[in-house]
């Protein structure tokens, strides 16, 4: 005799009914770490961190402005209801206002279909520096159980067209291409040693550039690692970026003999005067990031060097004044 299993319904529960409303109800939820990482898994956006929520900029406010897991601003724009052209007007706004590279993503019970196009629009034309998300937040029960969130992403950046681009390019520069394989190579074997090692840097995507950006908590602070091929070099530093009058640049530099100390060897200053960025650095040279066989060695010295810019600049990033977050928007990166 057959067993039949008995199974459930799901049943769609409206979002009103669970959050009545968006500023006291839903934006706090969102905001709580657990459902940001929720979030930022569905976008691939990594680790989400709350900054601030109801940030006021003019007559609007940003229901959350966060950090994703490469230290780039993320502004969460949230609707209960279907989309609307308020909503959207708010998105253009905060845009405007955005300098350095940034993701929005707005969050809607349903898109209009209009609304979803502006939104592939944007992605198409802004450059590679603005990411754009359309994000439908469903919630489901089976039963009487409590009823359990879904992201679905509807609109995102064309990563493919990106990726076609760039492979146009190699067809016609064969050295560019064999650059590429190098460093995408040398950052995958990276990648792989940083997560046998459990370690909270990680890369989370495939690159093939010089230079790989990681988080520190603070948006204009980055800890970032590079190699070069021609200059036979590995280097890690700290760069220092919404920093216009270089003022949390020189408050270190004013520090440098204790910092020294701390680190355990000499670092280069660099302000950069004319960039948008000052560099704290360490180089290792005479070494190839080509060679296979030199891995080990280069990710080990590099994971070492990583972990003592956290440990010696976190307490002293933390402990500076925190700006606003129009401040940190109108910075650009």
């Amino acid at each position: 005799m057959t067993t039949v299993i008995p199974l459930g319904q799901f049943d769609k529960v409206r979002l009103r009914d669970a959050w009545p409303t968006e500023d006291g109800h839903f934006t706090p939820w969102l905001a709580r770490p657990e459902n940001l990482k929720l979030l930022g898994d569905a976008l691939g956006l990594g680790e989400l961190q709350d900054q601030q929520i109801e940030v006021h900029v003019g007559d609007f406010r940003i229901d959350i402005l966060a950090v994703d897991s490469e230290g780039d601003i993320v502004i969460i724009e949230n609707q209960l209801e279907q989309t609307d052209h308020g909503h959207l007007g708010q998105l253009l706004t905060y845009l405007a206002g955005q300098g350095g590279k940034a993701s929005l993503i707005w969050i809607a019970e349903t898109f209009r279909e209009e609304h979803r196009a502006v939104i592939d629009w944007l992605n198409r034309n802004t450059g590679e520096e603005f990411s754009f998300f359309g994000v439908e937040l469903e919630l489901w029960r089976i039963g009487g159980s409590p009823p359990a969130p879904r992201f679905k992403l509807v609109a995102k950046p064309n990563l493919w067209t990106g990726n076609v681009r760039e492979a146009v390019r190699e067809a016609t520069d064969p050295e560019l291409a064999e650059r590429h394989r190098i460093r995408m190579a040398y950052w995958q074997s990276f990648a792989t040693f940083l997560r046998e090692r459990n370690s909270t840097f990680a890369i989370r995507r495939p690159i093939r550039t010089a230079i790989y950006r990681f988080a520190m908590g603070r948006p204009g602070f980055r800890i970032v690692a590079r190699i070069s091929i021609r200059e036979q070099l590995a280097a890690v530093g700290l760069t220092i970026s919404r920093d216009p009058d270089r003022s949390r640049y020189h408050a270190l530099l004013a520090d440098r003999t204790a910092i020294e100390v701390e680190f355990g060897e000499a670092l280069v200053w660099d302000e950069k005067v004319g960039t948008k960025r000052s560099l704290i650095s360490v180089a290792r040279t005479g070494v190839n990031p080509a060679d296979g066989s030199q891995y080990a060695d280069l990710h080990a010295w590099m994971f070492d060097r990583m972990e003592r810019f956290r440990t010696v600049f976190d307490p002293r990033v933390a402990a500076f004044p925190v700006t606003s977050a129009i401040e940190e928007l109108d910075e650009s990166d």
